[in-house]
């Protein structure tokens, strides 16, 4: 009978528990679903903005409006002719966006080129985090799910990190209720990164639906200069989600995977310490 039990023991000691490659693979994809959450909400490409150009044409033919296309059709300036003095043209130009920012994609020496013709000077980029009272009035529908999306964007973020905090924690000192409580936690993050996503989406769906309204979607994103010859263009601007919305939905997709995988693990460390794992 000792014989039999010294055999198993032997072989075991010979080779790596299998726990432990369970242990690595939640680790790593623990890394992946954090980097890539933090990737999306840090990144500022969301939404685009762009110009139809041919529908921006025939608005500009049916009015009193000469349009010039510069930067290889990639801005467009435009001056109100029904008038003998001409006042400073307006531009417009294609625009990135992230939870709370919103910029001009143009590199800077275009922007040095474009001033040449009497682009404005002013900050290429606008935060909303930042509380200005010269930045252009929004539809109060549009302020609260911007509001919406931040604030669920942030909580993400410190669950995120608290969850890093207490998985070492949970891995180093063989606490089981710390290492379910981080797959809880990562289950509470992908929840909040899916609201946000969820709220840039519908935020995109009535956009959209109001495009040939001048009202229903007030913002002045994509017009730099006077806005108000350009109120009438205003439908000839295109919204379109980018690649920081997938990278957002694959991090979510991770984040679930992962919060699974730790609440597995509180359970193989229940019968299976880590310091025997590595034995």
């Amino acid at each position: 009978m000792e014989a039999q039990t010294a055999t198993p023991q032997a072989e075991c000691e010979c080779g790596v528990h299998p726990s432990v490659f369970y242990l690595l693979a939640t680790l790593l994809l623990t890394s992946c679903s954090t980097a890539m959450l933090c990737a999306s909400i840090m990144t500022d490409h969301w939404e685009q903005v762009r110009w139809d150009r041919s529908t921006l044409a025939a608005l500009a033919n049916a009015s009193n409006t000469a349009l010039q296309w510069l930067l290889d059709d990639k801005v467009a300036k435009i001056e109100d002719t029904s008038h003998k003095k001409s006042g400073p043209a307006t531009f417009l130009v294609p625009m990135n966006g992230g939870i709370w920012t919103m910029c001009v994609s143009l590199e800077e020496e275009e922007v040095s080129i474009l001033s040449r013709t009497g682009f404005p000077k002013q900050p290429l980029c606008t935060n909303y985090l930042a509380n200005n009272e010269d930045e252009e009035p929004r539809a109060d529908w549009q302020h609260r799910m911007q509001n919406l999306s931040i604030s669920c964007a942030l909580v993400c973020l410190i669950v995120l990190g608290s969850a890093a905090l207490v998985g070492t924690f949970g891995v180093c000192k063989h606490q089981i209720s710390a290492v379910l409580i981080t797959g809880v936690m990562y289950l509470l993050a992908g929840l909040f990164a899916m609201f946000t996503l969820m709220i840039i989406h519908f935020k995109r769906i009535q956009r959209v639906s109001t495009r040939g309204s001048t009202h229903g979607d007030d913002t002045s994103d994509g017009v730099i200069g006077p806005q108000t010859p350009a109120l009438f263009l205003l439908s000839a601007r295109e919204f379109s989600t980018s690649w920081s919305l997938d990278l957002g939905w694959g991090g979510v997709a991770l984040a679930a995977t992962t919060s699974l995988l730790w609440i597995l693990l509180s359970k193989i460390m229940r019968y299976n310490p880590i310091s025997t794992m590595l034995l």
